[in-house]
């Protein structure tokens, strides 16, 4: 009756201590983006673009109406991106409860999202021409993950894209003139930054994902390569200033030097968290963000 008594309160005592766990495994929220690497691809744009639109709009004869504009805009890329990561977990839903359940947000933010940009075109005609660029790439995004490819390289190198280029749509707002008034030096940090994040996708799946593939490997460390060499030539070519240009090469420089040091160290055994792997993309990510500061203003 003791070893009876003494079982059952082992196995009341384990449910109890089960009960715990359970609660806190309380899903993915569908209006908490989780996904860390994307909310620093989306923020560095953003704070980049909107100090050099500030800079540029500050003594103009309308800052009112450009400040206006600028919040405009990132009230749509944030709030579009909350739509499109819902968008995502619904594509990716089991059951038509969960499906009810994440389509919400997708209709929330994309609401916000919507009236925001009509507003931004409103205040700022030019910035339609935009669409152009957009248009394609998250069209591509939203094929892949319709597909259940939303983690594939080619749909993040589409996202990386469109957040490189928030960059140049804010000058353009803090110039409030057309795209063609964008300087040449904007431009190239938008590229750099383009090239940065998405030799970022390869490195980070290397790292995680596609672990121990070698070809991927060597096609990763091969991009990273040739962007470096890209960087050097179109920061000489624009002349985007020697501080901005340094850096951006330096942060290309690093991008290569991590995207074979650490997937060598990983397979010699060492182990590396999906954290870890993000935390030391910062410092490089730090140098490429001054340096499409410095470069843009």
């Amino acid at each position: 009756m003791r070893a009876a008594k003494s079982t059952e309160s082992t196995g009341t005592t384990g449910k109890r201590a089960e009960r715990p766990a359970r609660k806190r495994r309380r899903g993915i929220s569908p209006w908490v983006p989780n996904q860390h690497g994307a909310w620093a691809m989306l923020i560095a744009p953003a704070v980049v673009g909107t100090i050099v639109a500030v800079m540029r709009f500050a003594g103009s004869a309308a800052p009112a109406r450009s400040l206006l504009v600028l919040l405009a805009v990132l009230v749509a890329w944030f709030f579009g991106y909350g739509a499109f990561f819902a968008f995502g977990m619904v594509a990716k839903a089991r059951t038509p409860e969960r499906r009810r359940q994440y389509v919400t947000p997708v209709y929330v933010y994309g609401a916000v999202a919507a009236v925001a940009a009509v507003l931004a075109l409103a205040l700022h005609p030019q910035l339609a021409w935009w669409a152009v660029f957009f248009g394609p790439l998250i069209a591509v995004a939203c094929v892949e993950t319709l597909r259940g490819r939303a983690r594939s390289t080619l749909s993040g190198v589409s996202t990386t894209i469109a957040s490189a280029l928030l960059v140049a749509v804010l000058v353009q707002v803090g110039e409030h003139g057309r795209i063609a008034q964008i300087p040449a030096a904007a431009w190239v940090a938008v590229a750099v930054l383009a090239m940065f994040f998405s030799g970022a996708v390869t490195y980070v799946k290397s790292m995680i994902r596609q672990k121990g593939n070698r070809r991927y490997l060597a096609g990763s460390v091969a991009y990273h390569a040739v962007a470096l060499i890209a960087t050097v030539i179109l920061v000489a070519a624009a002349r985007a200033g020697w501080l901005g240009g340094v850096l951006l090469v330096a942060a290309m420089a690093w991008a290569l030097v991590r995207s074979w040091y650490y997937p060598h160290r990983a397979a010699a055994g060492e182990k590396f968290t999906p954290k870890q792997v993000g935390m030391k993309e910062n410092p490089p990510l730090l140098l490429a963000c001054f340096g499409a500061l410095f470069a843009a203003i």
